[in-house]
């Protein structure tokens, strides 16, 4: 019961997107294939690429714990594909990641774009990402993971309204753990699985 609670205070947060070119809050900037984010003050690192593992041969925004070496392992990394999947991963004492379980899904060809070097933004709290051509949006907040304050990435695909999409799928991550979170008909969110590194 308390796990659901903290991921949907998570989510609470996490949606309330500062809006590009208003003046609100915040920032929004976006991302191209190829382009990263490192969000300061924790070890989560988020890049748009396309997938060889967490969802083959589609385009997404995949974000890890990163360590000096890569993403550390024993620790849990999430992606949002574009054709809605969202997948949850594990990365072994040897680097590679395994996929533990992914949701959802729709039609959409496989990402035929070449990759591209890229920029990596450092960002902070109150950052919306936004991965270009896509309906993916990324929200940077803070809340309390497992009764600390922990810095959060979460991503969804939005609506017009700028609201997560009726019955899709989204993922997060802390430098406490991930989730995978569904949302209903009425664009609330509820965790399907939540997992910490190291576990």
């Amino acid at each position: 019961m308390r796990r659901t609670f903290i991921v949907v205070a998570l989510l609470t947060a996490a949606l309330v997107l500062p809006a590009a070119g208003t003046g609100a809050a915040g920032k929004a900037i976006t991302l191209r294939l190829g382009d990263g984010i490192a969000v300061k003050k924790t070890h989560i690192l988020c890049a748009v690429q396309i997938s060889h593992t967490l969802v083959p041969g589609q385009k997404l925004i995949a974000c890890y714990f990163y360590g000096p070496k890569g993403p550390q392992p024993k620790t849990y990394a999430v992606g949002l594909a574009v054709n809605g999947v969202a997948a949850l991963g594990r990365v072994g004492t040897d680097g590679k990641l395994q996929v533990v379980t992914t949701r959802g899904g729709g039609s959409a060809p496989s990402a035929g774009a070449k990759e591209r070097e890229g920029q990596l933004h450092e960002v902070g709290l109150d950052t919306a990402v936004l991965v270009k051509g896509t309906a993916i949006t990324c929200a940077v907040s803070t809340q309390k993971f497992g009764g600390q304050p922990a810095r959060t990435v979460a991503c969804f695909k939005v609506n017009p309204k700028k609201k997560p999409r009726a019955n899709s799928w989204g993922v997060g991550i802390t430098d406490g753990g991930a989730f995978i979170v569904h949302f209903d008909k009425h664009s609330k969110g509820a965790p399907v699985k939540l997992v910490q590194h190291g576990k």
